[in-house]
């Protein structure tokens, strides 16, 4: 009597027949196909279905759960820090992170509260480069421009003959927030007053007007150190282009 269970086996090399279908369903539809095909694979299927789920479930984990784990463990470790050595070395530990430039930039306020203004200065630097590598974030890239500008005008406020000169650099830097440009330039008009360099003042408030918004928020600060000047209320003669020979 022949084996009828060799129906059920394909043959060798063969893939045509990955559904092998008993004698009750040679006839029968795709659906019932499927049926069948679920029946007699299901665990390994459910198996497979598993491992993508865990997968998945193991990603989100990553993503929403540790993530956040880690990220509200760096803000217990930033609020833990009370002082000068604590934020320096959590700035250390943690170049890359946003808050990494925070803790630097609050050591650098600090130092310029006490006039300590070389030390702030290099303060300023360190927490702008910390900027630098946190990202792309609006916030960031405001804060790491905001230290550069403070490190320029510490560098003034403790006579340091390269902190105009930076903080030139800076008021001509197009890719720096506007608010801080401004900034920059008002006290660099500050500055040309202070050493009776009009023109020199008067060039920088001509720069704001050309340069910021209309409505820009040094707008009353400006106007208000030309009442104070009178002789700024005179523009700086444009010269004349000279005629082209042929």
């Amino acid at each position: 009597m022949p084996d009828d269970s060799l129906k059920k086996k394909p043959p060798g090399g063969d893939d045509r027949n990955l559904v092998i279908v008993d004698d009750d369903f040679k006839n029968a539809d795709a659906e019932d196909r499927l049926w069948l095909f679920w029946e007699r694979n299901k665990s390994l299927i459910i198996q497979g279905t598993t491992a993508v789920v865990v997968a998945v479930l193991g990603l989100l984990m990553y993503e929403f759960v540790w993530k956040a784990g880690r990220r509200e463990a760096l803000q217990q470790d930033y609020l833990a820090c009370l002082d000068e050595p604590a934020r320096r070395a959590f700035a250390a530990k943690h170049a890359g992170q946003p808050l990494a430039a925070v803790a630097m930039a609050e050591v650098a306020d600090e130092l310029k509260s006490a006039a300590k203004f070389a030390e702030a200065a290099k303060a300023f630097d360190e927490a702008a480069r910390l900027a630098s590598l946190a990202g792309e974030a609006p916030v960031v890239k405001t804060l790491g421009a905001r230290s550069r500008l403070e490190a320029a005008l510490a560098r003034v406020d403790g006579g340091d003959a390269t902190g105009e000169a930076a903080l030139t650099t800076f008021a001509k830097d197009q890719t720096t927030p506007e608010t801080w440009r401004g900034y920059a330039m008002l006290t660099l008009a500050n500055l040309a007053v202070t050493k009776a360099d009009l023109p020199g003042a008067t060039k920088w408030l001509n720069q704001m007007d050309k340069e910021l918004r209309k409505d820009h928020v040094w707008r009353e600060y400006k106007d208000s150190l030309i009442r104070s000047e009178p002789g700024l209320l005179n523009p700086v003669a444009v010269p004349a282009a000279l005629p082209t020979g042929k």
